[in-house]
């Protein structure tokens, strides 16, 4: 069963904080039991204590999401130990946590893969196609982008936890 996931970026006011906040509210439109899940993000290179960015806080506001009192988490041993599940945005962020913590082999994955291999151990290619690039220092239409490209994802990857969760 999976309860507990984990978003990791790399500096955790972008696109996990952003990716945090749509899947809770996708859970909430979805389960009804939405409030057995832990979602949870940090940063790969996070400093603690730092808010999103502005563009992350307006984009989400555009999709009824308040991510404004979010501070970033560095990614630390027990939250990769808690979680059930760890949605990474790049490649990069997928090999550092296969390389420093070997035991989270099985249960990291690229946020783009997930949905599309339907949560399969199989290995996963090392391809810039599944990356949702870092918005960070782009135009908000760009953080528009990133919001549409996590939203068509984590509606993908909630109806595979709920259908798997159910089973």
């Amino acid at each position: 069963m999976i309860r507990s996931i984990l978003f990791v970026c790399t500096g955790n006011t972008c696109r996990s904080p952003m990716a945090q906040g749509m899947f809770k509210k996708i859970l909430q439109e979805k389960d009804k039991e939405y409030y057995r899940y832990n979602i949870q993000s940090a940063g790969i290179s996070a400093i603690p204590g730092i808010k999103p960015t502005v563009e992350a806080v307006k984009v989400m506001l555009e999709h009824g999401i308040d991510i404004s009192q979010y501070e970033s988490q560095p990614l630390e041993e027990d939250s990769i130990k808690r979680a059930d599940l760890i949605l990474v945005m790049t490649n990069e962020h997928k090999e550092y946590i296969k390389k420093k913590y070997p035991f989270a082999q099985n249960k990291v994955f690229l946020i783009k893969e997930f949905g599309q291999k339907k949560y399969s151990n199989s290995p996963q290619k090392n391809d810039k196609k599944y990356d949702i690039d870092d918005p960070i220092g782009r135009s908000i239409d760009f953080y528009r982008i990133i919001a549409k490209d996590l939203e068509i994802n984590l509606k993908k990857i909630a109806n595979i936890i709920i259908e798997k969760n159910n089973q």
